[in-house]
């Protein structure tokens, strides 16, 4: 417990020796920023097509992501997406649910700290109360 809030300190610490200031996030509008809140959305679908000795097999994907700014420095994504496996030749077909969030902070031209997060759940394992 003890070197979790050292740790939590030190990055902390950190943070504000790089003129990043935890009063400096605002989700509404940053004092710098002239229009405030602002995201970037973009999209991208694709489909691949296999067929071979033992049948065809399609796939269909997905993904939307949504981009913003939490502080001049810091940035963050968001994506969601599907994909959807098709046995053209009688196998099972599935279904996968996407996801994942990035941040990045850049506390300086030439470095850059970013941790992220990307996740595959099968659609199987959601639960729409007997949809």
């Amino acid at each position: 417990m003890r070197k979790t809030a050292l740790v939590l300190f030190a990055i902390v610490f950190g943070a504000s020796a790089y003129g990043l200031e935890p009063s400096g996030f605002n989700l509404v509008g940053y004092p710098d920023y002239a229009s405030g809140f602002h995201p970037e959305f973009s999209s991208m679908a694709s489909f691949s097509f296999s067929s071979g000795q033992y049948g065809s097999v399609g796939e269909g994907t997905y993904t939307g992501s949504m981009r913003f700014s939490l502080h001049p420095d810091v940035d963050a994504s968001v994506e969601m997406g599907y994909s959807r496996l098709m046995m053209f030749s009688g196998g099972e077909e599935m279904g996968r649910i996407l996801g994942g969030f990035q941040l990045n902070w850049r506390p300086s031209e030439n470095s850059l700290f970013s941790i992220s997060y990307r996740g595959v759940l099968p659609e199987s394992s959601l639960n729409f109360g007997g949809m």
